[in-house]
């Protein structure tokens, strides 16, 4: 909803209505009567049907994030440097056993984080552990997957938790448990939101400075609109890393 609102706003300032489409299976269902011009996707899956269908109308489509299919052009959310901070900070505070929750969607940010929590694991001598959890699932397939695995490692002391709704269910987890946070489990999540300021403890996220993200993609695809010349790719911020109480007391 943070990019949603920015992108209104941007729209808006250049004259143009933002629809907000929900992630409906059926893109044909969701288009059938809305009238567009063009199309920003939020971290499009590898299988994403959106993207085939954008692609098929030859729509303008602008990704927010690393996109598999064909896009227009796409903003990047800096996902390596992201797990960097989150993966190196539990680190820092002491987390040696530690497993990475991601979803079962082919988003291209669960492959990045995968891959560099492996590598860093692999260079500190942790035993790596992923735990895929369905997205459709929510908070509870997080809190269950996390019980599960208390039960199996009871010598877990943080949880790196992308996904902010699977950080709600994996705090869950712990104060089922009766484990403290952080006093022995920490716990990190990816996006700044309000369900990681809303948590108790606060939760160890990252300003990802989605306005801005928003507003470059937004500006870019109006730019596509209106026939003007586009670049493939956009830089945006760097991730800045919010220390909470979920990770340092």
């Amino acid at each position: 909803m943070e990019i949603a609102g920015s992108a209104a706003l941007t729209a808006l300032s250049r004259n143009v209505a933002l629809v907000l489409v929900p992630p409906i299976r059926d893109p044909e269902a969701a288009l059938r009567n809305v009238p567009f011009d063009g199309a920003l996707l939020v971290e499009p899956t590898r299988d994403d049907p959106f993207l085939a269908l954008l692609a098929a109308r030859d729509v303008p489509t602008v990704a927010i994030g690393e996109a598999h299919g064909a896009v227009s052009a796409h903003v990047d959310l800096n996902y390596a440097q992201t797990a960097d901070l989150l993966i190196d900070h539990l680190l820092n505070v002491g987390s040696r056993n530690f497993p990475l929750l991601i979803g079962t969607g082919a988003r291209r940010y669960y492959e990045v984080f995968e891959a560099r929590y492996r590598q860093r694991a692999a260079q500190v001598g942790m035993t790596p552990a992923v735990l895929r959890i369905d997205e459709a699932e929510g908070e509870a397939g997080a809190a269950r997957s996390v019980a599960r695995h208390l039960a199996a490692h009871p010598e877990t002391d943080g949880l790196l938790v992308p996904l902010d709704a699977q950080a709600t269910g994996a705090m869950e987890a712990l104060r089922q448990a009766g484990l403290s946070v952080p006093g022995e489990v920490r716990v990190a999540t990816r996006y700044d939101g309000l369900r990681a300021r809303a948590e108790t403890p606060a939760l160890t996220a990252v300003d990802l400075q989605l306005d801005t993200v928003a507003a470059t993609a937004t500006n870019a695809l109006l730019d596509l609109v209106e026939g003007m010349e586009c670049r493939a790719h956009f830089a945006s911020p760097l991730p800045r890393l919010v220390v909470r109480g979920s990770t340092e007391g």
